[in-house]
């Protein structure tokens, strides 16, 4: 029986990756040249002959390899991506939302400014003194994956900028799908609500994630150690 393991890291020679990445990657090629092998072996075949039909399922080890490496460092990115910045973009945004949604649960009523006679801006102080928190956490979980400081802006900043992509998707449909008039006699209210609803509560995310952004990187990745 021919070692696989073997054959297929004298294949490959060095992929670049971490050494982990690298056993996993030949264990898994490995493994399918194997399954090929003994499949061509319970047809019939004789040993050299499933062996070389098993080794011509890879027509080019180098094209092979720079595939592999490309691939495995493309996840790595991702993995890194998420990490750094969608997770904790997507706590601050949960936590910020779920406070909102309490408010609401719990009968509180907005505080309601009157814009002409026909239409009315309405917020929830409460929500807004809150939101450096939920800047706070996004950019303190985002600078704790090792993130750059835009990274953790961005994290710290993610509930309002789902907020605006919310309106310009709301209007857009406003406009294009629903035809609706309000919206080009309305600009001045469709503006100042957007100032209530993204513009403030991201200045107060922005107050929340300073603090974190001039904290080096380093020093936000390192594991909190107890007394």
């Amino acid at each position: 029986m021919r070692d696989w393991v073997a054959l297929v890291r004298e294949g490959l020679g060095n992929l670049d990756l971490s050494p982990a990445q690298q056993e996993e990657t030949v264990a898994e090629l490995a493994g399918h040249l194997e399954d090929v092998y003994i499949e061509l072996r319970a047809k019939g075949h004789s040993e050299s002959e499933a062996v070389d039909r098993a080794l011509n399922e890879v027509s080019d080890w180098g094209k092979l390899a720079g595939e592999i490496r490309g691939a495995r460092r493309e996840e790595g990115n991702m993995n890194s991506r998420t990490r750094s910045f969608w997770l904790p973009g997507l706590v601050s945004l949960t936590g910020s939302m779920g406070l909102l949604m309490v408010l609401q649960r719990l009968n509180l009523q907005p505080y309601v400014s009157w814009y002409r006679a026909e239409v009315a801006l309405t917020f929830y102080l409460p929500w807004l003194i809150a939101q450096p928190v939920f800047g706070a956490i996004g950019a303190y979980l985002s600078g704790r994956s090792g993130s750059s400081r835009s990274i953790r802006l961005a994290a710290g900043l993610f509930p309002a900028i789902a907020m605006l992509g919310l309106f310009c998707v709301t209007l857009l449909a406003g406009v294009f799908v629903e035809r609706n008039a309000f919206i080009w006699h309305h600009l001045a209210y469709l503006a100042l609500t957007t100032g209530v609803w993204v513009v403030t509560p991201g200045i107060g995310l922005l107050l929340g994630t300073l603090p974190f952004l001039k904290t080096p990187k380093a020093l936000l990745s390192q594991p909190m150690v107890e007394n």
